[in-house]
C-alpha cells in the first residue's frame, strides 16, 4: 500500500460511495484534503477515481463498518497518520416512519 502523505491534511469519509458520504469528500477534496474514503460498496473504487480529479491523495477501502474487521481495515489504511477530519456518514437508512 502506497503511503497517503504530502503535506495535505487527511479526511477520512465513511459512506463515500454515493450519497452524502461521496459529495462530503468531494467538499474535503476541494479544500485540499487528502482522502481516505471506505463503503462497504465495490463503487467505493470508482468514487475514489473521481475525487482524485481535485489533486489530493485518495485511498479507498471497501469494508464493511458493522463489523469488527471492517473497521480495523480502515483505521489500518491511516498508517498512523494524524486524521485532520472524520466525516462519519455511514449506514442505510430504512425509508421507513414510524
Amino acid at each position: 500500500m502506497a503511503s497517503i502523505t504530502n503535506g495535505h491534511g487527511l479526511a477520512m469519509v465513511t459512506g463515500a460511495s454515493s450519497g452524502i458520504g461521496y459529495e462530503l469528500a468531494i467538499l474535503c477534496a476541494h479544500n485540499g484534503f487528502d482522502l481516505l474514503v471506505v463503503a462497504d460498496d465495490p463503487k467505493i473504487e470508482e468514487a475514489a477515481k473521481q475525487f482524485q480529479n481535485y489533486g489530493g491523495e485518495v485511498h479507498a477501502v471497501q469494508a464493511d463498518l458493522a463489523t469488527r474487521e471492517g473497521v480495523d481495515k480502515f483505521y489500518e489504511a491511516a498508517q498512523g497518520r494524524p486524521v485532520d477530519a472524520l466525516l462519519a456518514n455511514t449506514g442505510h437508512g430504512l425509508g421507513r416512519s414510524g
